[in-house]
């Protein structure tokens, strides 16, 4: 039997290769490259090969510094036997003062010049800096010898140095414990993950990865995976001409659309002539973006992302995946699955819901990134310059030329301005920019855009992702109802997805739309092969059957992505034509609609005839219609039975529109739930830290993100139910223990590792300084609380208020004959009046900035305020280990920096750092040096497994 390959060797292998190598077909050698693609290779590749690897690592590491602490005692022991014995309070300070330094490394520190070695060099670098324990202990080394002559320098003042010195050595003493103890919370993490099940990448609903599937599975595993099959192994009963009757009907019925179509085919259409022509696809360049696109969706299992790290790791092996993938590209006509079939895996989500994910060959799956991606955003282009065109409408109110000309000559033609002006602009750019095919990258360089990406350690923080995008329309919904209820005085919002929508999708509805966009038929042959995969479950074992896939897409593909897109641009532009331009708000199968209720209905009715021509099904879950008033209107009744719109909640994660309270609620019922799963969870980690991982994604970052972020449409009372229901969620948990998660903790540390009276700091702060690094989803909420000053309601009050005043301004100028508009053209006597107030905010979603300005200012996140920097917090940061600041630099957490640190970590270090000094003397609990740092950061990116 072959030897399992190590992802860790990989890169060993292949570092030696010549830059200058030959080319694929000419190197013999690559028989050892091939079969690290082959998918025998790949199914014996050891799962545990990286825990084991590290724990070799650590055994190694922890030895070491085992051998270290001994020595380190044996010291310790005997300068304080020394210290104890000394004639005086001055040889005792001096003691204490050198073997202080010595074990700290700086053993100069307490000797003065002449007391070093003529020839020993003085290191330039040792230069002591103000501020930090150094100087302190040269201080210390002065005044003892100034002490000799001078007797201003009192006894009382030897003992407040020997007091801090002796403080110092058990702070050095209890640092060494707390290192042996960390390394031992790593080793039993280890040992979890070398003893669990195989683990193998997925994605929960905020966007995690996560490790691992257990082989049987819940009753719910089983009864999604039936469903699952019945679709996607049985033909959809789609009729082609149907399809095309319809896209003809939709397009073709009008000179502006006719004219859009042809040039989005005219894009479409060149783009893949002109690609299949070419001779060299891609280069080494290339192969990067390809690679990071893909490391970021969810396709690859834990081994592939490991070898996949590792050989772009190399530019001679990179270049050796290149010229493959191009000679694959060359031959792409000819392309097909291996006859065996293609394994598939059920992988748990948080939410309970489990995802069916291929297991192809690498190259095969690096390809298939390079053409989604430059499929998805060759599309993206040509649908964006569709919505550019004279076909699509935009919402706008309805103005007659008498009303436009009348106002422009009260304002002297202020209503002319350009640019973003009113609320009907913004919304136009908001939807163009943010929720206009929001799935497909705008660039290769963006890559796959994943529908259920967090990001939250992304580098570009400027960049919205998909969680951000989906707050962000819950945000527009509030907004919108308090606009629409204030000047309209009634709102309906109805909400749906499809059901099973990738599973689901008819191949006959996707090749009909691409050919009907202009799709060359050489791709459409391609994709029909794409789309028709042989698979079979993992779960089945080798001898599982094989069954050739009749419909859906594969799950996380960039090509599943633009296949799902096409299809729904085309219920994008149906809704926009039926509605007079209103926005369907889509993220991906994900779609909100709401206005006036005649306009609803007319979307409504224009979706379901989509949905069924298409050969899908609504959401009969997701789907709900709601409806809210103003103060003064009349509420409508409970819906009728001849209702044309959708019945159901609207309900996104935790939350429900209550139509009584015109808000969203947490349904603290689904709440409960989620905490018997957290709980089955929890009981199932092995380790301290699996612990720490699950409590983190789920209590940390599931239930908070679900409960949306905050806005200033939301108010602070948004924010007072979030942080009370995450309260109650910590309190049902841990009934007993008075400080909740951190008490449970702490005892369970104190039953099995001994270890008694931790600070509350370990727990919260980060892995850099000793700490578990528990998530505090309470301190970015009331961060952010601190930020909202105003009332929603008030703030729109405050914009009508100021329109008003505007009105009158301008009437003031108006009477004073200051407008050059006297002689208005197409104006009689009559209109040449002045406008009344009335009349003057009639159209205030068209005319006025400060609805715009209150707008923007509603849908906007409020900024997290930290708290103040303490005079205490700044000294403990100035005495921070210089190892431990190299490691935060690229983290914003806990620093020499105040202003480098973001809010959150401001705040966790001012709330704990009394507790951490007065224990370890430092804030951190740990030097550096002295704890297997690496590993943790490596076990960390792997994230949680959730047991099945």
């Amino acid at each position: 039997m072959r030897k399992a390959v190590d992802p860790l060797s990989i890169h060993l292998r292949f570092k030696n290769l010549p830059s200058s190598h030959h080319r694929w077909k000419s190197l013999p050698q690559s028989v050892h490259f091939r079969r690290l693609f082959s998918k025998k290779s790949n199914d014996m590749l050891s799962s545990g090969a990286l825990p084991q690897t590290l724990g070799s690592i650590t055994t190694t590491k922890i030895n070491e510094l085992s051998k270290q602490r001994a020595l380190f005692e044996k010291r310790r022991t005997e300068v304080v036997n020394a210290a104890e014995n000394a004639p005086n309070l001055r040889s005792k300070a001096q003691i204490l003062l050198e073997g202080v330094t010595k074990l700290k490394g700086f053993p100069n520190d307490a000797l003065d010049r002449e007391d070093l070695d003529a020839d020993q060099a003085v290191d330039e670098e040792s230069a002591i800096e103000d501020r930090t324990e150094r100087a302190r202990h040269a201080n210390i080394r002065r005044f003892l010898l100034q002490s000799q002559y001078d007797p201003s320098v009192s006894d009382h003042s030897l003992k407040g140095w020997i007091s801090h010195l002796e403080e110092e050595l058990q702070y050095l003493q209890l640092r060494h414990k707390h290192a042996n103890f960390y390394s031992t919370l790593v080793t039993e993490w280890l040992g979890d993950l070398e003893g669990g099940a195989a683990p193998s990448t997925t994605t929960d609903d905020e966007g995690q990865q996560s490790i691992g599937f257990e082989k049987v599975g819940r009753a719910e595993m089983h009864e999604q995976r039936a469903t699952w099959e019945s679709l996607v192994f049985s033909k959809a009963d789609v009729d082609a001409g149907a399809v095309r009757a319809y896209l003809e009907n939709l397009f073709e019925t009008s000179t502006p659309s006719q004219q859009a179509l042809k040039e989005l085919r005219e894009k479409i259409r060149a783009f893949g002539v002109d690609f299949a022509s070419k001779r060299t696809w891609l280069d080494v360049d290339d192969l990067k973006w390809v690679s990071d696109s893909l490391l970021k969706s969810d396709v690859l299992t834990k081994e592939k992302t490991a070898i996949l790290k590792e050989f772009m790791r190399n530019p001679a092996v990179a270049q050796e995946v290149v010229d493959v993938l191009n000679m694959r590209l060359a031959s792409l006509d000819n392309w097909g699955w291996p006859a065996g079939g293609i394994p598939v895996e059920m992988r748990r989500q948080l939410n309970g819901k489990y995802r069916v994910f291929m297991d192809e060959d690498l190259l095969d799956s690096l390809m298939f990134q390079y053409l989604g991606i430059k499929w998805s955003v060759t599309l993206r282009s040509a649908f964006n310059s569709f919505l550019d065109t004279p076909a699509w409408k935009f919402l706008r109110e309805q103005i007659s030329r008498r009303e436009s000309s009348r106002r422009s000559h009260f304002t002297d033609g202020e209503s002319r301005r350009r640019g973003v002006n009113c609320v009907n602009d913004l919304r136009k750019e908001m939807y163009k920019d943010v929720y206009f095919m929001t799935l497909l990258p705008s660039s290769v360089e963006e890559g796959q855009v994943s529908y259920d990406e967090n990001n939250e350690d992304s580098s570009d923080s400027t960049k919205k992702n998909a969680l951000d995008t989906k707050h962000s329309l819950l945000h527009l919904l509030i907004t919108e109802s308090l606009l629409y209820t204030s000047l309209h005085g009634q709102f309906t919002v109805l909400r749906s997805d499809f059901k099973w929508f990738g599973p689901s999708l008819a191949h006959t509805t996707i090749l009909t739309v691409l050919e009907y966009f202009g799709v060359p038929q050489n791709w459409l042959n391609f994709f029909q092969t794409f789309l028709e995969t042989p698979i079979k479950f993992v779960q089945d074992g080798p001898d599982g059957s094989k069954q050739i896939r009749q419909r859906g897409v594969p799950m996380s593909h960039a090509l599943s992505d633009c296949f799902g897109e096409a299809v729904l641009f085309c219920m994008d532009f149906a809704v926009n034509q039926s509605t007079d331009g209103a926005y369907l708000y889509r993220l991906h199968d994900d779609f909100w609609f709401w206005g006036e209720e005649e306009t609803c209905v007319k979307a409504w009715t224009t979706m379901t005839e989509f949905t069924k021509v298409m050969g899908m099904d609504l959401n009969e879950e997701k789907t709900g219609t709601v409806r809210l008033v103003g103060k003064d209107a009349k509420r409508h009744q409970s819906q009728q039975s001849d209702d044309p719109l959708p019945k159901g909640d609207i309900r996104w994660g935790f939350l429900k529109l209550d139509p009584l309270e015109g808000r969203f609620v947490i349904d603290q019922e689904q709440v409960d739930n989620h905490i018997s799963e957290l709980q089955r969870q929890l009981t199932s980690c092995k380790s301290v830290f699996s612990w720490v991982q699950a409590w983190n994604s789920y209590f940390g970052r599931f239930f908070a993100n679900n409960f949306a972020k905050p806005a200033m449409c939301f108010g602070r009372s948004h924010i007072d139910m979030a942080i009370s229901t995450l309260s109650r969620i910590e309190r049902t948990l841990f009934p007993d223990s008075s400080s909740g998660v951190s008490d449970h903790l702490r005892q369970v540390i104190a039953d099995q590792f001994g270890v008694h009276d931790l600070p509350e700091g370990f727990f919260y702060f980060p892995v850099e300084f000793g700490g578990l690094e528990l998530l505090n989803p309470y301190i970015p909420f009331l961060a952010m609380r601190e930020g909202i000053k105003m009332t929603p309601h008030g703030r729109l009050r405050k914009a009508f208020l100021q329109h008003e005043v505007e009105y009158h301004a301008v009437k003031e100028r108006f009477e004073k004959g200051e407008s050059d508009n006297a002689a208005a053209t197409g104006l009689n006597d009559d209109d040449l009046d002045g406008l009344s107030l009335e009349e003057y905010t009639r159209y205030s979603e068209t005319y006025s900035r400060p609805l715009m300005n209150a707008y923007n200012d509603l849908i906007r996140v409020p900024e997290e305020i930290s708290v103040n920097q303490t005079p205490e917090l700044h000294r403990n940061q100035m005495s921070l280990d210089k190892t431990v600041i190299n490691d935060t630099v690229n983290r914003n957490i806990i620093s020499d920096s105040w202003f480098r640190m973001s809010p959150y970590w401001q705040w966790t270090a001012e709330l704990y750092q009394g507790e951490m000094v007065k224990t370890f003397g430092n804030l951190a609990a740990v030097n550096r040096e002295f704890m297997p740092l690496g590993v943790v950061k490596t076990l960390k990116e792997g994230k949680f497994r959730w047991q099945s």
